[in-house]
């Protein structure tokens, strides 16, 4: 039996985060400039939700 990674799932979510998170991001910015530990936290869960989807890429695995 093989173990379960969740690594699928995980890619699915990471996939569809980024995304809300790219549209989210100019609306974010432009509404709340003063914010900066705002724009920072975005900045920081754009590259690192990136990362993620890279890294899962790369380790997915494809069965039967």
């Amino acid at each position: 039996m093989t173990k379960r990674t969740y690594v699928p799932s995980l890619l699915f979510l990471a996939t569809r985060l980024c995304r809300l998170i790219a549209r989210a991001t100019p609306i974010i910015t432009s509404t709340y400039p003063g914010n900066t530990a705002l724009l920072a936290a975005l900045a920081a869960a754009n590259a690192a939700c990136a990362t993620l989807g890279e890294e899962l890429s790369k380790v997915r695995e494809y069965g039967d």
